[in-house]
């Protein structure tokens, strides 16, 4: 398979993904229009010219060219066309069926069924995903502290350095409380105790150090941790510098350029440096040495970007079964995380809106390609990766079409309340103007999203 196809199949997943989640929500509006009377011309999947159409209980499901979503029509077209034909000042003649003559309040529950439907969606696939199978990354209690790499930690010092731990120590207890991974020492280290005593292996010898945490302003402490990791090469990008190189999984890196690697924190802060090339002094499974040289690749901040993983030990993750609960907790964090991230962008405090704001081209490629890297390490995390990145996109297509701007269900949402309210209509060149400014103003961030995206990949190109 060449770069190109590894690319192309990478969109294409994208794609089919987010128009999953884009044709549940036109789906919300088909059901909800047709229990509210409101008929439904055309429902189509994807975009573009009709490639197969057939006519059920007046409503034409189509397939068509475009895999970007889809797309519900509903009638009313026609009684906007002839008000604005005749000049009239309300919808006076419409059709039976039709969007305008049916009851702002039923208008209402055909718009807001759409969003409602991606949440439904989102909740359904994080119940579905508390009960699937998955590994999840066990990392041995074996520690350095941050005063071990003060360019990694913004020269923060550490407490447990202060106190007598040192790089290479092996974390048997805590408080009397045996550990058998670094995720059990995250856990014990987030209890609101100020001293704790480390009971370590060092070299074959048990130890009891005893460290006082340093107090931090939102409550808890840090002690100046981090886990270490084993320099031994797991899943290699499919087509990356690395993989043309020659590099291996299992191969151990002992050093970079001549500088000795004993582990993962090693090898960051040598790619801190930035280096044009980099050579690899490796060990293969085979217990042979070999060098590799080669050019990496470098993301949009100019960084390395490593096209191989470290490998790690993982065991069965685990999980609750199929939970609502679950679905719900998960699904509300994501959403107050969506709406904290669209604040700051309306507000402007978000100063790098590239790295929150992307465009259907990149959103397709990061889907695509943190699916294809979990189908890497097998089928279960490929397909855990794409269902949890569509219910990630399904509620922010919910949050963002619920903005109050025309052509958006947010705005007809608006506009259908304030009849109800003030048991006005609408002007028929008011709601056209409207529509048309939505029209406008939805194109206009399409055109500003893709030229965000070109620059990102001129960037990463770069």
């Amino acid at each position: 398979m060449s770069t190109i196809v590894a690319i192309i199949l990478k969109y294409l997943i994208g794609l089919i993904g987010i128009t999953i989640v884009v044709v549940i929500h036109e789906l919300g509006h088909l059901v909800a229009a047709k229990l509210n009377n409101i008929e439904v011309e055309i429902f189509s999947v994807g975009l573009g010219p009709k490639i197969f159409g057939t006519i059920r209980k007046g409503t034409e499901y189509r397939l068509s060219l475009f895999p970007f979503g889809g797309y519900c029509r509903l009638k009313g077209s026609d009684d906007l066309s002839q008000a604005l034909l005749h000049n009239q000042s309300n919808f006076t003649h419409t059709e039976e069926g039709s969007l305008f003559c049916a009851h702002p309040f039923r208008r209402i529950l055909t718009y807001i069924v759409g969003p409602l439907s991606n949440i439904l969606f989102a909740i359904l696939i994080y119940a579905f995903l508390a009960a699937f199978p998955t590994q999840e990354i066990y990392l041995p209690p074996i520690i350095a502290t941050t005063a071990d790499y003060p360019s990694l930690f913004q020269n923060q010092g550490s407490p447990a350095y202060e106190d007598g731990l040192r790089k290479g120590d092996k974390i048997l207890a805590i408080d009397a409380m045996e550990v058998q991974s670094w995720q059990d020492v995250e856990k014990l280290l987030r209890e609101d105790n100020e001293t704790r005593v480390f009971t370590v292996d060092r070299n074959g010898t048990d130890l009891q150090i005893m460290v006082t945490g340093q107090a931090l302003e939102q409550g808890g402490y840090r002690f100046g941790l981090t886990p270490i990791q084993d320099p031994i090469v797991g899943n290699i990008r499919y087509g990356s510098p690395e993989y043309q190189s020659n590099l291996k999984e299992g191969d151990v890196i002992l050093a970079v350029q001549n500088q000795i690697i004993t582990n993962q924190l090693d090898l960051i802060t040598f790619l801190q440096q930035q280096p044009a090339t980099i050579t690899l002094t490796l060990k293969t499974a085979a217990g042979e040495t070999k060098e590799v040289t080669y050019t990496p690749n470098f993301d949009e901040t100019g960084k390395v970007d490593l096209g191989f993983s470290l490998l790690s030990q993982t065991k069965p993750a685990e999980t609750t079964g199929f939970s609502l609960k679950t679905g719900l907790i998960k699904s509300w964090s994501i959403a107050k995380d969506t709406i904290t991230s669209l604040i700051s962008i309306l507000s402007w405090k978000e100063t790098d809106i590239r790295s929150s704001v992307t465009g259907m081209a990149r959103s397709a490629l990061m889907i695509g390609d943190i699916t294809t890297l979990g189908f890497e390490n097998n089928t279960a995390s490929g397909i855990r990766g794409l269902l949890y990145l569509m219910g990630v996109v399904s509620i922010s297509l919910a949050i963002v079409n619920l903005l109050p701007i025309p052509a958006f269900d947010g705005g007809q949402i608006l506009l259908a309340l304030f009849e109800w309210i003030t048991k006005r209509q609408i002007k028929p060149k008011v709601y056209y103007y409207m529509q048309l400014f939505g029209i406008v103003f939805v194109f206009i961030v399409f055109v500003l999203l893709t030229i965000t995206d070109i620059r990102h990949f001129l960037a990463i190109r770069r």
